[in-house]
């Protein structure tokens, strides 16, 4: 049995053209076996739309939470207004209380004139997935999906043995070291 990550995005509607495009996101994602949650899937008429999205940022078997950036995102979470700046109410005492820091993230979805992606101030000294670029799309999209699989480009590497000649007693001598380390070689 595969063991599926799931995660739930959080988004503004901004535009239609946007919310085509995070459905997109959503969507490449579960084509990749991350089981999304989203409200346009799983938020129902008759349902609670604030205990959806508590239930969203403090389930824990919503191993990853994806905070798709932009104008609108970071105005709205920035004013606690509708459901974006009801979320940042959750979300923001839960990035400030988790130690490990992994389960959210910020998705750039635009960029502001100024190079930089709009992120509301919960989230400034974060950092983001730049996603806003089709050129970079695939290379970033690629980084997502490491980030929300554990999976790290760079995994540190195992911690090694102290040099043996630490346990040495013999006299030291500021070039024994030099010498240790080129009979090794």
């Amino acid at each position: 049995m595969q063991n599926n990550p799931k995660a739930f995005i959080s988004y503004s509607w901004s535009s239609s053209e946007h919310q085509e495009w995070v459905l997109k996101l959503a969507t490449e994602l579960r084509e990749n076996g991350v089981d999304i949650t989203i409200d346009k899937w799983d938020l129902r008429e008759g349902h609670d739309a604030i205990a959806f999205m508590e239930r969203m940022v403090t389930d824990p078997e919503i191993k990853k939470v994806i905070m798709v950036l932009d104008r609108t995102y970071a105005d709205k979470a920035d004013g606690r207004k509708g459901g974006v700046g009801t979320e940042t109410q959750i979300i923001s005492p839960e990035i400030y209380a988790r130690a490990d820091q992994d389960k959210f993230v910020g998705i750039a979805a635009e960029i502001g004139e100024d190079g930089k992606p709009f992120r509301p101030a919960f989230y400034k000294s974060r950092i983001y997935i730049d996603l806003s670029d089709p050129d970079i799309y695939a290379a970033n999209f690629d980084q997502l999906l490491r980030w929300i699989y554990d999976k790290p480009a760079f995994p540190k590497p195992p911690l090694g043995k102290p040099p043996e000649f630490l346990n040495e007693t013999a006299i030291q001598i500021p070039t024994r070291s030099h010498a240790n380390r080129a009979v090794a070689l």
